[in-house]
């Protein structure tokens, strides 16, 4: 992922720099994380004071645009953005990330498959035979309704 700011003005009346950039990259579009993260390391700020606000992919291509701000102080992001737009740039845990719960579910599905198997080879067959019809009648069971008034 390369990120080129295209246009770079400062806004004096917002206190606050305003930047407009393209993103060549390959496979999916990056994250709103991603690109924050390419800023701020590029531009030498914070994470706090940079807020991507728009990003855009162009249909078929792997190229974004988008359009970022960069404030001089915390307080004056809070006290002019809008909260669902800070909220959107706030960094998201680290535990929640997809790769991580991919990773994870083939160990797990792993270790609950080997006891299962475990079981039925020792277990005769007669035993699991007779365990089903106690379970087909439990389901059968009668289910009292209550009166609607």
């Amino acid at each position: 992922m390369e990120i080129n700011i295209t246009k770079d003005w400062d806004n004096p009346l917002l206190d606050r720099k305003e930047i407009t950039f393209n993103i060549s990259h390959s496979g999916e579009t990056p994250s709103r994380d991603e690109i924050k993260n390419k800023l701020v390391a590029q531009l030498n700020s914070r994470h706090e004071l940079v807020i991507v606000d728009k990003i855009r992919t162009e249909y078929g291509t792997q190229n974004t645009y988008g359009y970022a701000k960069i404030y001089s102080d915390v307080d004056r992001a809070n006290e002019i953005e809008n909260k669902y737009v800070l909220k959107r740039n706030e960094p998201k845990p680290v535990e929640e990330t997809e790769e991580e719960a991919v990773a994870e579910e083939p160990v797990e599905k792993a270790a609950s498959e080997e006891p299962v198997e475990e079981a039925a080879s020792e277990e005769p067959v007669e035993e699991a035979a007779s365990e089903e019809p106690a379970e087909e009648a439990a389901s059968e069971e009668p289910v009292e309704e209550e009166p609607v008034e």
